[in-house]
């Protein structure tokens, strides 16, 4: 019996210590404040209890605004004397501060000593049940006062705010206009007029000095400020952990116009940022070292830029998220879409500063940003900056939805991503998570890294002669006509655009039909021999009969040829043709175009005296120099012993 109950200890013993293990790990994870790759916590339970701490005491709070600042001092003072304990405050009919003065709750120190707001300091912990009620100041753009916020959270002090009327499902199917009106508890009617100066800003909620906010529901809403942070202001080494509820219809002069993160953590796991606007960026923004965790949550309608800013201000702020300073975005889930920059800047996600991080994993859907132009935009790309892919692009099985946007002088042939293929996404096309608003463009692997592609449809590519006197190709050596060719083909000072993979005995009409892969209309061009004589126009032969648009034995575009087509209203491009082998400029491929290239190859002041489109029709085997060893080639190919297209 003994030896069965050793036995049986045996297997029960570790069987025990597994389960101990199990719960002390899930545990850990409850308590963990941030795991950017474990959003497992229940993001959606903003109105149940064991989301916050029990309640040692609960005070509830009805009556004139006297009746429940008292209650509000009892409670605050309570939480004072019993620090460590949650002490919940519950509402029982809207919060409305007087309308005189400054429309102050109350005084004392359960209302700060500037701003009279609600105040929770000094380490103690509170929940705040808004109950389908609400917190109003009352105040506005035009009555704004120093500090005129509706809520503090100082020193070490959490906060919870929850709504046990707060309907998720509601909210996110409800319009962005009309979800200040959904009846739901709100913190409205704070208007802050002190800019730019330290903690002392923010709209609707201030949370400084090392303090948590923890939001499970409700909406602030109709708060203003002078500086930055209309709705929520976090600062000063704080926390917000936004859970679920709705930031909408907040405005703020300066810059974040919903939340604004200065040297602080925002985790944003669910919830809505909505019809915000800003001078600057109007939706989440982040300074001076601040950390942004985005798991979830809808991040739209937001508008920046709006009532006459400054040129600075339109180039370097968003309508959606924007970082500067030292700051991180890590971004791994939730939607960004459809906000707006009310002039000629970034609707999306912006970097003002390139010592900046964003890091990407999981499925964040941004994209359909707009500008007043309407240029549509996702995450927007400063010069030299990437960002970090530090996980898949995939979670729940849906995949990340990115549009990228680069500014002007960027480099589009280097990667704009940093562990892509390391971090388990080597098996997977780019185009899969990223996306291009012009249709000539797509993402693609490259050395393990992300780069944008602009492959054309067209048969027919540009090429130069290089400093070797070689033949190059543009799609070889990560050259893009009008972006980064203007040093090439100099002639007389002047870049020379020219285009070549042509083969002998192209037709016009089959030439211009395979010029829509290089963006030229062949409705928008003429087309000249190289005599300088129009054939060909808009459409329509020109000095010639029409059938022989479509003859390539008779009339075949040549070397020297050159098209003149419309870039944009009141600006025309001049493109040259090159027929490898086509010497003479006749399109055809004949004895004269042999007899030809041996004289060039025997007569270098010859060579020199050839226009460039000339110079490249004779670089057939492509060394450096002409031989007749390329004349050869081309006697050959008349003989149709090898085809000319070989040597494109």
């Amino acid at each position: 019996m003994a030896k069965i109950i050793r036995k049986v200890g045996r297997i029960f013993f570790p069987i025990v210590i597994s389960i101990l293990l199990v719960v002390g790990c899930a545990f850990a994870i409850n308590n963990v404040a941030i795991d950017k790759n474990d959003n497992s916590q229940n993001l959606n339970n903003q109105n149940n209890e064991s989301a916050v701490a029990d309640s040692a005491s609960t005070f509830e709070l009805s009556g004139t605004n006297t009746q429940m600042a008292t209650k509000w001092s009892e409670a605050i003072n309570y939480a004072y004397s019993n620090k460590g304990t949650n002490v919940t405050v519950k509402l029982l009919n809207d919060w409305n501060a007087p309308t005189t003065g400054d429309h102050d709750f109350g005084t004392g120190s359960a209302f700060g000593n500037e701003s009279h707001s609600l105040y929770i300091y000094d380490g103690m912990t509170v929940t705040l049940d808004l109950n389908g009620h609400s917190i109003n100041r009352g105040l506005t753009k035009e009555t704004a006062n120093l500090m005129g916020r509706v809520i503090t959270v100082d020193t070490n002090s959490t906060l919870s705010i929850k709504d046990s009327s707060y309907n998720s499902t509601l909210a996110k199917s409800t319009a962005p206009e009309n979800l200040s009106s959904l009846p739901f508890g709100k913190i409205k009617g704070g208007a802050n007029n002190k800019a730019n100066s330290g903690d002392k800003m923010g709209g609707g909620i201030t949370v400084k000095s090392n303090a948590t906010l923890n939001f499970y529901g409700g909406i602030v809403t109709n708060n203003y400020c002078r500086g930055n942070g209309g709705g929520i202001f976090v600062t000063g080494g704080a926390k917000l952990n936004f859970y679920d509820g709705i930031v909408c219809n907040n405005f703020s002069d300066d810059n974040g116009a919903s939340i604004y993160t200065s040297q602080a953590t925002a985790n944003i796991y669910d919830g809505i940022v909505s019809n915000n606007n800003s001078h600057r960026t109007a939706g989440l923004r982040a300074f001076n070292r601040a950390t942004l965790n985005i798991f979830g949550g809808i991040i739209t309608n937001n508008t920046s830029c709006i009532e006459g800013n400054d040129v600075w201000s339109q180039s370097t702020h968003a309508g959606g998220i924007s970082l500067s300073s030292s700051s991180i975005l890590n971004l791994s889930g939730g939607t960004i879409k459809n906000n707006k920059h009310a002039t000629n800047g970034v609707g999306g996600i912006m970097v003002e500063t390139i010592d900046c991080f964003i890091n990407i994993s999981g499925n964040p859907q941004v994209y359909d940003n707009t500008n007043a132009e309407n240029t549509k935009s996702g995450i927007h790309f400063a010069k030299n900056y990437k960002i970090r892919i530090d996980g898949k692009l995939e979670k729940d099985e849906k995949s990340a939805k990115i549009a990228v946007n680069f500014a002007y002088d960027y480099d589009i042939f280097s990667p704009f991503t940093v562990g892509y293929s390391y971090y388990g996404n080597k098996n997977m096309p780019p185009s899969k998570y990223f996306l291009s608003y012009n249709e000539n463009e797509s993402f693609v692997a490259k050395n393990d890294e992300v780069v944008l592609s602009r492959a054309t449809t067209s048969i027919y590519d540009y090429i130069y002669l290089d400093s070797n006197n070689e033949r190059q190709n543009y799609k070889d050596n990560d050259k893009l006509h009008g972006y980064n060719d203007s040093s090439l083909n100099i002639e007389n000072g002047t870049a020379k655009y020219i285009l070549g993979s042509i083969s002998p005995n192209t037709s016009i009409s089959e030439f211009v039909n395979n010029l829509e892969g290089l963006g030229i209309d062949k409705y928008n061009m003429g087309l000249f021999n190289s005599k300088g004589t129009l054939l060909y126009d808009s459409g329509s032969a020109m000095g010639i009969a029409p059938e022989l648009l479509n003859n390539g034995k008779e009339l075949a575009v040549g070397t020297g040829w050159y098209l003149k087509y419309n870039v944009k209203p009141g600006v025309t491009e001049t493109i040259y043709l090159s027929v490898l082998g086509d010497v003479n400029g006749d399109g055809r491929l004949s004895a004269s175009d042999v007899s030809y290239l041996r004289q060039i190859a025997n007569d270098k002041a010859l060579y020199e005296s050839l226009s460039l489109e000339k110079k490249l029709a004779c670089t057939i085997i492509n060394k450096g120099e002409v031989t007749t060893a390329d004349a050869e080639i081309v006697k050959n190919v008349i003989e149709k012993i090898f085809d000319i297209n070989i040597f494109f």
